[in-house]
Formats: structure tokens, sequence, C-alpha cells
């Protein structure tokens, strides 16, 4: 139930309301039909949406070592993408855009082969 609220504020803020009239209205109408206990569940599943959303957008290109960040970016097409040292990589690259995952890392390579090597 409380998701069904959280979306609707989150549809009322980016319809451009302004966002302590989008909340007001909400508790509004949650009081309106008896449910003015469900502000605060509403509230914590916004903020997971918030999360959600934000992780969509966001594009992390994953790297061994700061060296390897140049060539990775020119590799993968996004020079825009935050960079993050991962030292359980050996090389290569990592790049996570949302749901979205392609991995060009040695690692994942040699795990591939290794599997290939013991399953036959």
């Amino acid at each position: 139930m409380e998701q069904k609220y959280a979306h609707a504020l989150r549809k009322l803020a980016e319809g451009g309301i302004a966002p302590q009239d989008a909340v007001a209205a909400v508790a509004r109408a949650l009081e309106a039909r008896g449910r003015g206990g469900l502000l605060s569940r509403v509230g914590k599943a916004f903020a997971r949406l918030a999360v959600r959303a934000a992780r969509r957008k966001r594009k992390t290109l994953i790297v061994a070592r700061e060296s390897d960040a140049a060539a990775a970016r020119a590799a993968s097409g996004f020079a825009e993408a935050e960079t993050i040292i991962d030292d359980s990589l050996i090389g290569g690259w990592r790049l996570e855009e949302g749901d979205t995952l392609t991995d060009a890392s040695y690692k994942k390579y040699l795990l591939d082969m290794y599997n290939r090597a013991t399953r036959a």
C-alpha cells in the first residue's frame, strides 16, 4: 500500500509541485482515508525509490589500478563515469550502468577459462 503512495508522491514531485506541497497532499490523502499511520512507511518507501533511481542513473567504471583508468574510459566509451579502484581485479575493467554490467576484466576471462577446463 505504501508503495503506491510513494509512487504518487514521486509523480507529484516530478510534476513540478514543490516537495513540501507534495508531501502535504499525500498526508492529507492518507488522513482522509483513515490511514495516517502509513505516512512514516510511505516516507521509507519513497527513500527506497530515490535510491533505486539514483543507482539507475549512475555509471561506475571499476578498474584494477589508477593507471588503467584512461584506457578503460577509452575502451568503454564512458568518459564521464565515476572511477573506482578494485584490488580484486587483475586487469581490464568493469562498467556498471544501472542494471547493466559490462565485464571486460582479466579476472572474468580467467574464471571462464578455469570453469571450462574443470567441467570437461
